[in-house]
């Protein structure tokens, strides 16, 4: 039972660090002994310290005969900071807990090698949880693509809007409160332009604290977005719009791109923008997370393209009966693996994954 709840405190300091981190993981350490915490650790940024050096060093000669608990294998090799293991071996750390092993073949070897030091070594408590805080990492590896969530709110009929297009507000505050915590743990907020147009968004963090803001993303072919939208006058140096060669040939891309807009041209394909080909530019550009808020159109368009690697479903307990479904774009057929359900005030939350994630 301490292992579980140690590894829980583990995760609540990873989470300190999600969505700051990457291309790194997030990461989070705890240090017990003899029944008491020592110290605690995440990892705050990549280049930083990581989680269990920082434990290690808070916890100084205490560290010696404890316990670790770290959601992640240790590292066991050098990059920009010293090897994980070498620390913990050093420190005289008798036992190591560990939630997930790691998915990077450069950075695995952790288990082994503290083994071989004669190293207590657990591994796979709270191994889901573990498992879902590095799963931003785990695509930008395996795929080389951004990682990108869905986040739909819907009816309890599944309409995302009434049949006029009005959807405020479908969920409750505590849904939208939770919404904003979502968006801050990426690195990004995606829309299509159709969004824009309709309820003129800002895209940004205001209900919860937040570091640093996402950066707003707006899929654009034609740069039908106006200069008087509120992500143009006050987000035009947060903004990044997804469009085409032939729109940055217009006037108004000049106009944007003097106002401090991001403009990135990416290949058109039978449906319009390359969502694929707009996923790996942004990665290219340090936007490694992004989490897709709508519209229909686009919501399809990366599902018909398996491009969605998580889904935030909240459903409120109303009908609209007419309405606008969640996804316009033709027939699909998708299966999904339902990672949790929660209750969000008076709505709930499915959080699933694809089924062959």
């Amino acid at each position: 039972m301490n292992d579980d709840r140690y590894m829980g405190i583990a995760i609540e300091e990873a989470l300190r660090g999600k969505g700051k981190t990457l291309p790194n993981p997030s990461v989070g350490a705890v240090i017990a002994k003899n029944g008491k915490i020592i110290s605690t650790g995440f990892h705050e940024k990549a280049g930083m310290p990581h989680a269990e050096a920082l434990a290690i060093e808070k916890a100084g000669e205490n560290a010696r005969n404890a316990t670790l608990y770290v959601t992640l294998e240790p590292c066991n090799h050098y990059g920009k900071t010293p090897p994980c293991t070498e620390k913990i071996i050093k420190a005289g750390i008798k036992r190591v807990v560990i939630g997930v092993k790691d998915p990077n073949p450069v950075a695995s070897g952790g288990i082994e090698r503290l083994k071989k030091s004669g190293i207590e070594v657990t591994v796979g408590v709270k191994e889901k949880e573990c498992k879902e805080l590095i799963d931003d990492f785990t695509v930008l590896l395996k795929k080389k693509r951004t990682f990108c969530s869905l986040k739909l709110a819907m009816t309890l009929d599944g309409k995302i809007a009434k049949k006029d297009g009005s959807s405020k507000w479908i969920t409750g505050e505590q849904s939208r409160r939770l919404v904003h915590r979502l968006r801050a743990i990426h690195n990004g907020v995606m829309v299509g332009i159709g969004t824009v147009l309709k309820d003129d968004p800002l895209l940004n963090v205001r209900l919860v604290s937040a570091e640093e803001q996402p950066k707003a993303i707006v899929i654009d072919t034609s740069l039908k977005i106006p200069v008087h939208a509120k992500l143009v006058k006050e987000r035009a140096k947060e903004l990044i719009i997804i469009t085409t060669e032939r729109a940055l040939l217009s006037y108004k891309s000049g106009i944007l791109k003097d106002l401090g807009v991001t403009l990135i041209p990416v290949e058109e394909d039978e449906t319009g923008i390359n969502m694929e080909a707009a996923l790996k530019s942004l990665k290219e550009i340090g936007i490694y997370s992004v989490m897709c808020e709508g519209g229909s159109k686009l919501a399809y368009s990366l599902m018909n393209k398996n491009l969605t690697d998580k889904f935030y479903l909240f459903y409120a307990p109303k009908f609209f009966g007419e309405g606008i479904p969640p996804l316009n774009g033709g027939e699909l057929y998708k299966k999904v693996s339902i990672f949790d359900i929660e209750p969000v005030g008076d709505d709930f939350l499915i959080k699933a994954y694809p089924e062959d994630s």
